[in-house]
């Protein structure tokens, strides 16, 4: 019983790892229309139990109103209400642990729709606002074991781009996840884990097109466990079977 308990053990943290987010906070400052469609994409990724939209235009979210939800992505379209406080509080947000947090275009394009505060400092950083200019609309991983890259075709992923996009530098101990083919960089991961995504989601493909890897991908990115975590994780496995192995010699 003692040796399937290490077993049941090890078995139960590898799952609690993996496991997708149950609800997902939307926080953005874009037309109702285009805010539904990005709630409406992400849902039927079947990912997760629940999906709400929190304005950050007319208004700015409090660390109350987020603590609840499992996961936060955040992004702009037009004037953010208080762009410094929003990034206060989604740092606040990751501080309490077990969160998962995706900041999405154009939120790293500079001026008021850029989010600000500690979101742009720190290890809260990963992609740092260095201009704007027109994309590839394609995606290309430089770490392609990543896994939010997990059942991911990238070559069915498909973006809305303008020149109003980003083309961001990588913050110091960031990792870069994906260029878009041309140099741009455009997914990235805070030396602390948040994930910087340089795709819009509010005009993303229709939920269950061909293209709709895009969702999928948007949600891996808000569900996968940091790559260090679950190499602990495999670590502490390994461990435990080889204990278990010694016991029966």
């Amino acid at each position: 019983m003692a040796k399937l308990g290490i077993h049941a053990a090890l078995i139960t943290l590898l799952s609690a790892v993996c496991a997708d987010a149950g609800t997902l906070a939307i926080v953005n400052a874009d037309n109702s229309g285009s805010a539904a469609a990005a709630q409406a994409a992400l849902l039927a990724t079947g990912r997760f139990g629940a999906v709400d939209l929190i304005d950050a235009y007319g208004s700015s979210p409090a660390l109350a109103t987020l603590s609840g939800y499992d996961a936060v992505l955040a992004y702009s379209n037009r004037q953010l209400w208080d762009k410094t406080g929003l990034g206060n509080v989604l740092a606040q947000y990751y501080d309490l642990g077990g969160k998962h947090l995706t900041l999405a275009t154009y939120a790293f394009s500079g001026g008021n729709v850029q989010i600000g505060g500690s979101m742009v400092s720190g290890d809260y950083v990963a992609l740092t606002f260095g201009g704007t200019g027109d994309v590839s609309g394609g995606l290309v991983a430089t770490v392609p074991s990543d896994p939010i890259f997990a059942n991911i075709n990238l070559a069915n992923v498909s973006y809305s781009h303008n020149a109003n996009f980003a083309h961001p530098g990588l913050a110091a101990g960031a990792t870069l996840l994906a260029t878009d083919g041309s140099g741009v960089d455009m997914i990235a991961r805070s030396a602390n884990g948040v994930i910087d995504v340089n795709i819009f989601p509010g005009s993303a493909v229709t939920p269950g097109s061909a293209d709709s890897a895009t969702f999928d991908l948007l949600a891996n990115t808000l569900t996968s466990p940091e790559p260090r975590l679950t190499i602990l994780v495999f670590g502490a496995l390994i461990a435990g079977v080889k204990r278990l192995q010694r016991t029966r010699r």
